[in-house]
Protein backbone atom coordinates (compact mmCIF):
# COMPACT_ATOMS: atom_id res chain seq x y z
CA UNK A 1 0.00 0.00 0.00
CA UNK A 2 1.31 3.33 -0.96
CA UNK A 3 1.82 6.01 0.96
CA UNK A 4 2.28 9.77 0.80
CA UNK A 5 3.35 9.75 4.76
CA UNK A 6 6.68 8.39 6.03
CA UNK A 7 4.84 6.39 8.50
CA UNK A 8 2.10 4.17 8.50
CA UNK A 9 -0.14 3.07 11.62
CA UNK A 10 -1.80 -0.04 12.22
CA UNK A 11 -3.91 0.10 15.45
CA UNK A 12 -3.70 -3.29 17.75
CA UNK A 13 -5.66 -6.26 17.25
CA UNK A 14 -8.31 -6.61 19.63
CA UNK A 15 -9.98 -9.79 18.62
CA UNK A 16 -12.77 -9.83 20.73
CA UNK A 17 -14.54 -13.16 19.01
CA UNK A 18 -10.76 -15.00 19.65
CA UNK A 19 -11.25 -16.07 15.97
CA UNK A 20 -7.70 -15.62 15.04
CA UNK A 21 -6.04 -19.02 14.48
CA UNK A 22 -2.55 -20.02 15.86
CA UNK A 23 0.23 -21.07 14.12
CA UNK A 24 0.47 -24.33 15.31
CA UNK A 25 -2.95 -25.17 14.60
CA UNK A 26 -1.99 -24.91 10.82
CA UNK A 27 -0.27 -27.98 8.98
CA UNK A 28 3.56 -27.51 9.55
CA UNK A 29 4.51 -29.34 6.28
CA UNK A 30 2.82 -26.26 4.47
CA UNK A 31 4.33 -23.78 6.55
CA UNK A 32 7.41 -24.47 6.20
CA UNK A 33 7.53 -24.45 2.29
CA UNK A 34 6.16 -20.87 2.45
CA UNK A 35 8.80 -19.98 4.46
CA UNK A 36 11.65 -21.77 2.41
CA UNK A 37 10.48 -19.88 -0.64
CA UNK A 38 10.47 -16.48 1.05
CA UNK A 39 13.89 -17.07 2.77
CA UNK A 40 15.12 -17.97 -1.00
CA UNK A 41 13.83 -15.14 -2.28
CA UNK A 42 15.28 -12.99 -0.09
CA UNK A 43 18.26 -13.83 0.39
CA UNK A 44 19.94 -11.72 -2.40
CA UNK A 45 18.23 -8.94 -0.95
CA UNK A 46 20.20 -9.53 2.43
CA UNK A 47 23.44 -10.39 1.11
CA UNK A 48 23.02 -7.11 -1.11
CA UNK A 49 21.75 -4.82 2.45
CA UNK A 50 24.88 -6.35 4.41
CA UNK A 51 27.23 -5.74 1.61
CA UNK A 52 26.28 -2.34 1.42
CA UNK A 53 26.23 -1.43 5.33
CA UNK A 54 29.99 -2.58 5.51
CA UNK A 55 31.34 -0.12 2.84
CA UNK A 56 33.26 1.73 5.49
CA UNK A 57 34.43 -0.68 7.83
CA UNK A 58 37.26 -1.11 10.56
CA UNK A 59 39.42 -3.66 10.89
CA UNK A 60 37.34 -5.47 13.43
CA UNK A 61 34.61 -5.40 11.25
CA UNK A 62 36.30 -6.54 8.18
CA UNK A 63 37.31 -9.60 10.07
CA UNK A 64 33.87 -10.15 11.24
CA UNK A 65 32.59 -10.06 7.60
CA UNK A 66 35.29 -12.10 6.65
CA UNK A 67 34.32 -15.16 8.92
CA UNK A 68 31.04 -14.71 8.44
CA UNK A 69 31.88 -15.46 4.38
CA UNK A 70 33.98 -18.08 5.02
CA UNK A 71 31.48 -19.95 6.84
CA UNK A 72 28.82 -19.10 4.89
CA UNK A 73 30.74 -20.71 2.25
CA UNK A 74 32.13 -23.59 4.36
CA UNK A 75 28.37 -24.33 5.41
CA UNK A 76 27.02 -24.39 1.42
CA UNK A 77 30.17 -26.58 0.11
CA UNK A 78 29.43 -29.39 3.18
CA UNK A 79 25.55 -29.28 1.79
CA UNK A 80 26.29 -29.56 -1.73
CA UNK A 81 29.08 -31.75 -1.40
CA UNK A 82 27.85 -33.84 1.22
CA UNK A 83 25.85 -36.79 -0.64
CA UNK A 84 28.87 -36.90 -3.35
CA UNK A 85 32.13 -36.97 -1.14
CA UNK A 86 29.62 -39.94 0.46
CA UNK A 87 28.95 -41.95 -2.43
CA UNK A 88 32.73 -41.70 -3.68
CA UNK A 89 34.99 -42.09 -0.41
CA UNK A 90 35.39 -44.74 1.99
CA UNK A 91 33.72 -44.23 5.22
CA UNK A 92 36.72 -43.65 7.01
CA UNK A 93 38.34 -40.61 4.62
CA UNK A 94 34.13 -39.38 4.75
CA UNK A 95 34.27 -39.38 8.18
CA UNK A 96 37.54 -37.54 8.56
CA UNK A 97 36.48 -35.50 5.93
CA UNK A 98 33.19 -34.28 7.76
CA UNK A 99 35.02 -34.14 11.26
CA UNK A 100 37.66 -31.63 9.84
CA UNK A 101 35.33 -29.24 8.19
CA UNK A 102 32.74 -29.49 11.52
CA UNK A 103 35.78 -28.30 13.46
CA UNK A 104 36.44 -25.63 11.26
CA UNK A 105 32.70 -24.88 11.24
CA UNK A 106 32.74 -24.74 15.22
CA UNK A 107 35.93 -22.57 15.34
CA UNK A 108 34.31 -19.51 13.42
CA UNK A 109 31.36 -19.60 15.39
CA UNK A 110 33.20 -19.32 18.26
CA UNK A 111 35.65 -16.38 17.02
CA UNK A 112 32.24 -15.14 16.34
CA UNK A 113 29.89 -15.29 19.33
CA UNK A 114 32.70 -14.84 22.10
CA UNK A 115 32.70 -16.60 25.31
CA UNK A 116 29.46 -14.67 27.33
CA UNK A 117 26.08 -15.09 26.01
CA UNK A 118 24.76 -12.09 28.77
CA UNK A 119 26.05 -8.82 29.11
CA UNK A 120 25.28 -5.31 30.83
CA UNK A 121 25.71 -1.54 30.34
CA UNK A 122 24.72 0.94 33.20
CA UNK A 123 24.12 4.60 32.26
CA UNK A 124 27.56 6.75 32.87
CA UNK A 125 29.63 3.53 33.99
CA UNK A 126 32.24 1.86 31.75
CA UNK A 127 32.15 -1.04 33.71
CA UNK A 128 30.59 -3.88 32.47
CA UNK A 129 28.57 -6.09 34.51
CA UNK A 130 26.93 -9.44 34.70
CA UNK A 131 23.31 -10.10 36.70
CA UNK A 132 20.35 -7.86 38.31
CA UNK A 133 20.72 -4.10 38.15
CA UNK A 134 19.71 -2.69 41.66
CA UNK A 135 16.85 -0.40 39.46
CA UNK A 136 13.14 -0.87 39.89
CA UNK A 137 12.95 -1.32 36.13
CA UNK A 138 14.30 -4.07 34.41
CA UNK A 139 15.20 -3.23 30.52
CA UNK A 140 16.61 -6.30 28.06
CA UNK A 141 17.69 -6.62 24.12
CA UNK A 142 18.25 -9.42 21.98
CA UNK A 143 20.07 -9.06 19.11
CA UNK A 144 19.01 -10.21 15.83
CA UNK A 145 20.37 -12.09 13.19
CA UNK A 146 24.21 -11.32 11.79
CA UNK A 147 25.01 -9.15 15.03
CA UNK A 148 28.32 -10.81 16.28
CA UNK A 149 28.64 -10.39 20.49
CA UNK A 150 31.63 -7.87 20.03
CA UNK A 151 29.70 -5.33 18.10
CA UNK A 152 26.66 -6.04 20.07
CA UNK A 153 28.25 -5.32 23.70
CA UNK A 154 30.49 -2.91 22.19
CA UNK A 155 28.38 -0.61 19.96
CA UNK A 156 24.66 -1.72 20.03
CA UNK A 157 24.25 -2.01 23.67
CA UNK A 158 25.87 1.33 25.18
CA UNK A 159 23.25 3.23 22.42
CA UNK A 160 20.42 1.72 23.67
CA UNK A 161 21.64 2.08 27.25
CA UNK A 162 22.19 5.79 26.01
CA UNK A 163 18.99 6.48 24.61
CA UNK A 164 16.95 5.26 26.82
CA UNK A 165 18.54 6.75 30.09
CA UNK A 166 18.55 2.85 31.19
CA UNK A 167 21.05 0.23 32.41
CA UNK A 168 20.51 -2.13 29.74
CA UNK A 169 20.46 -6.11 29.85
CA UNK A 170 21.80 -7.85 26.36
CA UNK A 171 20.82 -11.48 25.50
CA UNK A 172 23.28 -12.22 22.14
CA UNK A 173 22.24 -14.61 20.04
CA UNK A 174 24.30 -17.05 19.05
CA UNK A 175 25.24 -17.24 15.12
CA UNK A 176 26.34 -20.48 13.06
CA UNK A 177 26.53 -18.83 9.80
CA UNK A 178 23.73 -17.59 7.23
CA UNK A 179 22.44 -20.97 5.70
CA UNK A 180 21.87 -22.64 9.50
CA UNK A 181 20.87 -19.27 10.94
CA UNK A 182 18.31 -18.86 8.00
CA UNK A 183 17.30 -22.98 8.72
CA UNK A 184 17.12 -22.12 12.05
CA UNK A 185 14.78 -19.57 11.97
CA UNK A 186 12.29 -21.16 9.69
CA UNK A 187 12.56 -23.76 12.60
CA UNK A 188 11.75 -21.67 15.16
CA UNK A 189 8.92 -20.07 12.91
CA UNK A 190 6.55 -23.18 12.88
CA UNK A 191 7.59 -25.48 16.13
CA UNK A 192 8.80 -24.10 19.48
CA UNK A 193 12.55 -24.84 19.77
CA UNK A 194 14.45 -24.76 23.15
CA UNK A 195 17.30 -22.88 23.23
CA UNK A 196 19.89 -21.21 25.48
CA UNK A 197 19.19 -18.00 24.27
CA UNK A 198 15.12 -18.81 25.15
CA UNK A 199 16.09 -20.40 28.13
CA UNK A 200 17.95 -17.45 29.12
CA UNK A 201 15.44 -15.00 28.39
CA UNK A 202 12.71 -16.58 30.15
CA UNK A 203 14.37 -16.89 33.52
CA UNK A 204 15.04 -13.33 33.01
CA UNK A 205 11.63 -12.11 32.19
CA UNK A 206 10.10 -14.27 34.93
CA UNK A 207 11.61 -12.79 37.32
CA UNK A 208 11.64 -9.38 36.70
CA UNK A 209 7.60 -9.83 36.46
CA UNK A 210 7.17 -11.98 39.94
CA UNK A 211 9.98 -9.09 41.50
CA UNK A 212 7.41 -6.58 43.34
CA UNK A 213 10.25 -4.35 43.26
CA UNK A 214 10.05 -3.93 39.68
CA UNK A 215 7.49 -1.87 38.02
CA UNK A 216 8.21 -2.45 34.51
CA UNK A 217 10.15 -5.06 32.43
CA UNK A 218 11.04 -3.90 29.01
CA UNK A 219 12.03 -6.02 25.91
CA UNK A 220 13.76 -4.73 22.79
CA UNK A 221 14.13 -7.41 20.43
CA UNK A 222 15.85 -7.54 16.71
CA UNK A 223 14.40 -9.01 13.85
CA UNK A 224 15.06 -13.13 14.37
CA UNK A 225 14.95 -13.06 18.35
CA UNK A 226 11.33 -12.05 17.75
CA UNK A 227 10.65 -15.03 16.85
CA UNK A 228 12.20 -16.57 20.34
CA UNK A 229 10.60 -13.63 22.05
CA UNK A 230 6.84 -14.05 20.76
CA UNK A 231 7.34 -18.43 22.09
CA UNK A 232 8.67 -16.51 25.16
CA UNK A 233 5.21 -14.58 25.59
CA UNK A 234 3.18 -17.23 25.16
CA UNK A 235 4.46 -19.64 27.49
CA UNK A 236 4.55 -16.28 30.39
CA UNK A 237 0.93 -16.19 29.66
CA UNK A 238 0.50 -19.45 30.36
CA UNK A 239 3.02 -19.55 33.53
CA UNK A 240 2.36 -15.73 35.39
CA UNK A 241 -0.71 -14.53 36.86
CA UNK A 242 -2.06 -11.40 34.42
CA UNK A 243 -2.12 -8.72 37.32
CA UNK A 244 2.14 -9.44 36.64
CA UNK A 245 1.73 -9.27 32.94
CA UNK A 246 1.02 -5.91 33.32
CA UNK A 247 4.34 -4.48 33.80
CA UNK A 248 5.44 -6.19 30.45
CA UNK A 249 6.61 -4.37 27.41
CA UNK A 250 7.49 -5.36 24.15
CA UNK A 251 9.14 -3.19 21.48
CA UNK A 252 10.03 -4.96 18.17
CA UNK A 253 12.03 -3.81 15.26
CA UNK A 254 11.39 -5.49 12.02
CA UNK A 255 10.39 -8.27 13.09
CA UNK A 256 10.99 -11.82 11.64
CA UNK A 257 7.91 -13.41 14.09
CA UNK A 258 5.15 -14.80 11.81
CA UNK A 259 2.91 -14.64 15.38
CA UNK A 260 2.62 -12.56 18.49
CA UNK A 261 0.26 -14.38 20.46
CA UNK A 262 -1.12 -13.03 24.50
CA UNK A 263 -4.72 -13.59 25.37
CA UNK A 264 -7.34 -12.26 23.30
CA UNK A 265 -11.27 -12.19 23.74
CA UNK A 266 -13.68 -9.47 25.61
CA UNK A 267 -12.10 -9.95 29.07
CA UNK A 268 -8.81 -8.58 27.68
CA UNK A 269 -10.09 -6.58 25.02
CA UNK A 270 -10.06 -2.87 26.94
CA UNK A 271 -7.97 -0.69 24.70
CA UNK A 272 -4.71 1.33 26.01
CA UNK A 273 -4.98 5.00 26.38
CA UNK A 274 -2.38 6.73 23.62
CA UNK A 275 0.75 8.50 25.03
CA UNK A 276 -0.68 11.94 23.88
CA UNK A 277 -4.92 11.41 24.88
CA UNK A 278 -2.84 10.59 28.28
CA UNK A 279 -1.34 13.86 28.25
CA UNK A 280 -4.11 15.49 27.15
CA UNK A 281 -6.01 14.48 30.01
CA UNK A 282 -3.68 15.69 32.10
CA UNK A 283 -3.61 19.21 31.17
CA UNK A 284 -7.57 19.20 31.33
CA UNK A 285 -7.77 18.13 34.34
CA UNK A 286 -4.74 20.74 35.74
CA UNK A 287 -2.41 17.62 37.08
CA UNK A 288 1.26 17.81 36.24
CA UNK A 289 1.77 13.89 37.43
CA UNK A 290 4.50 11.40 36.96
CA UNK A 291 3.70 10.01 33.40
CA UNK A 292 4.84 6.64 33.87
CA UNK A 293 3.90 6.19 37.57
CA UNK A 294 0.35 7.28 36.39
CA UNK A 295 0.13 5.28 33.27
CA UNK A 296 1.40 1.90 35.15
CA UNK A 297 -1.97 2.22 37.24
CA UNK A 298 -4.05 2.33 34.21
CA UNK A 299 -2.20 -0.35 32.30
CA UNK A 300 -4.74 -3.42 31.68
CA UNK A 301 -2.43 -5.34 29.71
CA UNK A 302 0.82 -6.06 27.77
CA UNK A 303 1.78 -3.37 26.12
CA UNK A 304 3.58 -4.63 22.43
CA UNK A 305 4.83 -1.91 19.70
CA UNK A 306 5.89 -3.06 16.70
CA UNK A 307 8.41 -1.03 14.02
CA UNK A 308 8.87 -1.83 10.74
CA UNK A 309 10.72 -0.98 7.76
CA UNK A 310 8.99 -1.74 4.40
CA UNK A 311 11.81 -3.05 2.68
CA UNK A 312 13.22 -4.68 5.62
CA UNK A 313 13.31 -8.58 4.58
CA UNK A 314 12.48 -10.20 7.74
CA UNK A 315 9.78 -7.62 8.43
CA UNK A 316 8.34 -8.21 5.23
CA UNK A 317 8.57 -12.07 6.52
CA UNK A 318 7.22 -11.63 9.72
CA UNK A 319 5.43 -8.65 10.64
CA UNK A 320 4.31 -7.12 7.26
CA UNK A 321 3.24 -10.41 5.92
CA UNK A 322 1.44 -11.46 8.94
CA UNK A 323 -0.02 -8.36 9.61
CA UNK A 324 -1.22 -7.14 5.77
CA UNK A 325 -1.32 -10.45 4.10
CA UNK A 326 -2.66 -13.30 6.42
CA UNK A 327 -5.57 -11.70 8.13
CA UNK A 328 -6.27 -14.78 10.29
CA UNK A 329 -3.01 -14.33 12.15
CA UNK A 330 -3.09 -13.79 16.08
CA UNK A 331 -0.60 -10.61 15.56
CA UNK A 332 -0.71 -8.43 18.59
CA UNK A 333 0.07 -4.85 19.05
CA UNK A 334 0.36 -1.79 17.36
CA UNK A 335 2.34 -1.92 14.47
CA UNK A 336 4.48 1.13 12.70
CA UNK A 337 5.32 0.93 9.40
CA UNK A 338 8.53 2.97 7.81
CA UNK A 339 7.39 3.54 4.23
CA UNK A 340 10.07 2.99 1.85
CA UNK A 341 10.41 6.43 0.40
CA UNK A 342 13.25 6.64 -2.12
CA UNK A 343 10.79 5.20 -4.78
CA UNK A 344 7.97 7.83 -4.64
CA UNK A 345 10.21 10.94 -4.58
CA UNK A 346 8.63 12.70 -7.57
CA UNK A 347 7.27 16.42 -7.85
CA UNK A 348 3.76 15.07 -7.53
CA UNK A 349 4.67 13.38 -4.43
CA UNK A 350 6.54 15.72 -2.67
CA UNK A 351 4.42 18.68 -2.97
CA UNK A 352 1.12 16.81 -1.19
CA UNK A 353 3.65 16.18 2.06
CA UNK A 354 4.91 19.18 4.76
CA UNK A 355 8.08 20.29 4.72
CA UNK A 356 9.02 18.30 7.80
CA UNK A 357 8.27 15.09 6.31
CA UNK A 358 10.18 15.83 3.10
CA UNK A 359 13.44 16.71 5.54
CA UNK A 360 12.51 13.38 6.95
CA UNK A 361 11.89 11.21 3.92
CA UNK A 362 15.21 12.39 2.73
CA UNK A 363 17.10 11.80 5.28
CA UNK A 364 15.73 8.41 6.17
CA UNK A 365 16.19 7.18 2.82
CA UNK A 366 20.03 6.56 3.47
CA UNK A 367 18.96 4.44 6.63
CA UNK A 368 16.19 2.14 5.43
CA UNK A 369 17.76 -1.24 4.90
CA UNK A 370 16.85 -2.43 8.33
CA UNK A 371 19.30 -5.42 8.70
CA UNK A 372 20.90 -3.58 11.31
CA UNK A 373 19.47 -1.93 14.79
CA UNK A 374 20.81 0.93 14.51
CA UNK A 375 19.73 1.75 11.24
CA UNK A 376 15.86 1.55 13.15
CA UNK A 377 17.45 3.92 15.95
CA UNK A 378 18.96 6.64 13.57
CA UNK A 379 15.49 6.92 11.80
CA UNK A 380 13.73 7.14 14.71
CA UNK A 381 15.56 9.02 16.65
CA UNK A 382 18.24 11.01 14.77
CA UNK A 383 18.23 14.00 16.55
CA UNK A 384 19.13 12.14 19.79
CA UNK A 385 22.04 9.84 18.23
CA UNK A 386 23.48 12.42 15.80
CA UNK A 387 25.80 15.60 16.23
CA UNK A 388 24.18 18.41 15.79
CA UNK A 389 26.25 19.92 12.85
CA UNK A 390 28.54 18.13 9.86
CA UNK A 391 32.11 17.86 9.06
CA UNK A 392 32.50 20.74 7.88
CA UNK A 393 30.60 22.68 11.37
CA UNK A 394 27.62 23.80 10.15
CA UNK A 395 24.33 22.74 11.60
CA UNK A 396 22.48 19.78 10.49
CA UNK A 397 18.80 20.11 9.35
CA UNK A 398 17.99 16.91 11.10
CA UNK A 399 13.94 16.45 12.00
CA UNK A 400 12.43 14.45 14.90
CA UNK A 401 12.64 11.63 11.77
CA UNK A 402 10.01 9.11 11.33
CA UNK A 403 8.32 9.60 14.37
CA UNK A 404 7.67 13.09 14.32
CA UNK A 405 5.82 12.51 11.06
CA UNK A 406 1.72 12.99 11.24
CA UNK A 407 0.82 8.97 10.67
CA UNK A 408 -1.40 7.65 8.17
CA UNK A 409 -3.66 5.47 9.61
CA UNK A 410 -4.44 2.02 7.75
CA UNK A 411 -7.93 1.77 9.30
CA UNK A 412 -8.54 -0.68 5.84
CA UNK A 413 -6.19 -2.84 7.36
CA UNK A 414 -7.13 -2.71 11.19
CA UNK A 415 -11.01 -3.24 9.82
CA UNK A 416 -10.26 -6.39 8.01
CA UNK A 417 -8.24 -8.34 10.43
CA UNK A 418 -10.85 -8.21 13.19
CA UNK A 419 -13.51 -8.86 10.65
CA UNK A 420 -11.45 -11.79 9.26
CA UNK A 421 -11.46 -12.68 13.31
CA UNK A 422 -15.29 -12.81 13.13
CA UNK A 423 -15.53 -14.96 9.94
CA UNK A 424 -12.88 -17.61 11.25
CA UNK A 425 -15.14 -17.57 14.43
CA UNK A 426 -18.04 -17.91 12.85
CA UNK A 427 -16.43 -21.35 10.89
CA UNK A 428 -14.81 -22.55 13.58
CA UNK A 429 -18.05 -22.87 15.30
CA UNK A 430 -19.18 -25.55 13.03
CA UNK A 431 -20.65 -23.90 10.51
CA UNK A 432 -18.92 -24.94 7.47
CA UNK A 433 -21.34 -27.79 7.13
CA UNK A 434 -23.99 -24.66 6.59
CA UNK A 435 -22.39 -23.89 3.70
CA UNK A 436 -20.04 -21.01 5.60
CA UNK A 437 -16.42 -22.56 4.26
CA UNK A 438 -17.97 -22.19 0.74
CA UNK A 439 -19.36 -18.46 1.30
CA UNK A 440 -17.34 -15.11 -0.27
CA UNK A 441 -15.81 -13.44 2.93
CA UNK A 442 -17.01 -10.10 3.78
CA UNK A 443 -15.21 -7.36 4.66
CA UNK A 444 -17.87 -5.32 6.29
CA UNK A 445 -19.36 -5.39 9.50
CA UNK A 446 -22.86 -5.60 8.68
CA UNK A 447 -22.52 -8.28 5.96
CA UNK A 448 -20.64 -10.14 8.14
CA UNK A 449 -23.19 -10.19 10.60
CA UNK A 450 -25.44 -11.39 8.02
CA UNK A 451 -27.02 -14.80 9.23
CA UNK A 452 -25.62 -14.72 12.53
CA UNK A 453 -28.24 -13.86 15.29
CA UNK A 454 -28.05 -17.14 16.37
CA UNK A 455 -24.45 -16.58 17.61
CA UNK A 456 -24.44 -12.86 18.76
CA UNK A 457 -24.41 -14.77 22.45
CA UNK A 458 -21.08 -17.05 21.40
CA UNK A 459 -18.77 -14.18 20.47
CA UNK A 460 -19.87 -12.24 17.87
CA UNK A 461 -21.57 -9.40 19.17
CA UNK A 462 -17.41 -9.27 21.43
CA UNK A 463 -15.86 -9.53 17.89
CA UNK A 464 -18.38 -6.25 16.91
CA UNK A 465 -17.47 -4.60 19.97
CA UNK A 466 -13.73 -4.84 19.05
CA UNK A 467 -14.31 -3.58 15.74
CA UNK A 468 -15.87 -0.57 16.90
CA UNK A 469 -12.82 0.01 19.54
CA UNK A 470 -10.26 -0.91 16.81
CA UNK A 471 -12.09 2.09 14.38
CA UNK A 472 -12.06 4.31 17.26
CA UNK A 473 -8.38 3.86 18.06
CA UNK A 474 -8.01 4.86 14.43
CA UNK A 475 -10.38 8.01 14.95
CA UNK A 476 -8.15 8.76 18.07
CA UNK A 477 -5.16 8.43 16.56
CA UNK A 478 -5.77 10.39 13.24
CA UNK A 479 -3.43 13.17 12.29
CA UNK A 480 -1.13 12.37 15.15
CA UNK A 481 2.63 12.04 14.98
CA UNK A 482 4.11 8.84 15.56
CA UNK A 483 5.59 10.30 19.15
CA UNK A 484 2.33 10.99 20.18
CA UNK A 485 0.99 7.23 19.95
CA UNK A 486 4.15 5.31 20.78
CA UNK A 487 5.46 4.45 24.26
CA UNK A 488 8.94 3.84 23.44
CA UNK A 489 9.18 7.64 22.37
CA UNK A 490 8.09 9.03 25.77
CA UNK A 491 11.66 7.63 26.83
CA UNK A 492 14.03 8.61 24.83
CA UNK A 493 12.87 12.33 25.60
CA UNK A 494 11.44 13.02 21.93
CA UNK A 495 11.29 16.48 20.80
CA UNK A 496 14.27 17.52 22.69
CA UNK A 497 17.75 18.48 21.99
CA UNK A 498 18.84 16.74 24.98
CA UNK A 499 21.20 13.94 22.86
CA UNK A 500 23.47 16.68 21.25
CA UNK A 501 24.86 14.05 19.15
CA UNK A 502 24.24 10.89 21.73
CA UNK A 503 26.10 8.62 19.64
CA UNK A 504 29.36 10.86 18.97
CA UNK A 505 29.01 11.30 23.30
CA UNK A 506 29.10 7.50 23.18
CA UNK A 507 31.87 6.69 21.22
CA UNK A 508 33.86 9.41 22.64
CA UNK A 509 33.78 7.68 26.17
CA UNK A 510 34.38 4.22 24.75
CA UNK A 511 37.59 6.19 24.17
CA UNK A 512 37.31 6.02 20.39
CA UNK A 513 36.83 9.03 18.28
CA UNK A 514 34.75 9.42 15.00
CA UNK A 515 34.18 12.11 12.07
CA UNK A 516 30.64 12.85 12.34
CA UNK A 517 30.00 13.40 8.67
CA UNK A 518 30.73 10.08 7.57
CA UNK A 519 27.80 9.63 10.10
CA UNK A 520 25.18 10.63 7.21
CA UNK A 521 26.84 8.10 4.58
CA UNK A 522 24.85 4.93 5.60
CA UNK A 523 25.31 3.32 9.10
CA UNK A 524 28.09 0.68 7.29
CA UNK A 525 30.03 4.21 7.86
CA UNK A 526 29.07 4.27 12.06
CA UNK A 527 30.22 1.17 12.08
CA UNK A 528 33.28 1.74 10.61
CA UNK A 529 34.47 4.32 12.39
CA UNK A 530 34.38 2.59 15.78
CA UNK A 531 37.91 2.41 15.24
CA UNK A 532 38.10 5.03 12.47
CA UNK A 533 39.67 8.56 12.40
CA UNK A 534 40.68 10.50 15.07
CA UNK A 535 38.30 13.78 15.02
CA UNK A 536 40.62 16.97 15.14
CA UNK A 537 40.15 19.39 18.23
CA UNK A 538 37.81 22.04 16.89
CA UNK A 539 35.45 19.16 16.17
CA UNK A 540 35.95 18.57 19.62
CA UNK A 541 35.03 21.56 21.00
CA UNK A 542 31.90 22.38 19.18
CA UNK A 543 30.62 18.92 20.93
Amino acid sequence: MNSSSPMTYIPPLCDGACGTTPRSQMPMMELMMQDMMTMVRMMPTICWAMVMQRRHMSWADMGHMMLQIMLACMEMCMMVCAVPMYMMLPGAMFALWMGVCCMMCMAMCWMLNGKEMMHQCVVGSKSWMMGQESDDEKWMFMGGMGMSSRHCHSTTLPILSKLFSRAMTCICMPTYGMPMDMLMMMLQRCMPISTQAKRTLYAQMRCALLDDSMKRCVVLCHNHSAVVVSQVLAQLCCDIPADKLCKLEIYTFGSAAAEFMMPMGESNMESEMPHHMHMDMNNMNGTNMDSDSDMMTMRTGIHIEHFAMANDPFAQMGVLKSVRNNMDSRYCGGVFIMNDMSSMMNNHTMSSMSMASQQVSQNMTMFSSGIMMEDYLLSMFPAQLLPPTDNAGMPRNMTGGMMDCAMMIDRDCASKREIAAMGSYYAASGHKKMGMGNRRRSWTGLATMAGMEKDMKNGMSAGMDGLEMVRKMCKDCDKHRGRDVSWLCRYAGMGKAAGNGMMMGMMMEGDVMMDPGMMMKGMGAMKGMMNGDMMDNDMMKGQ
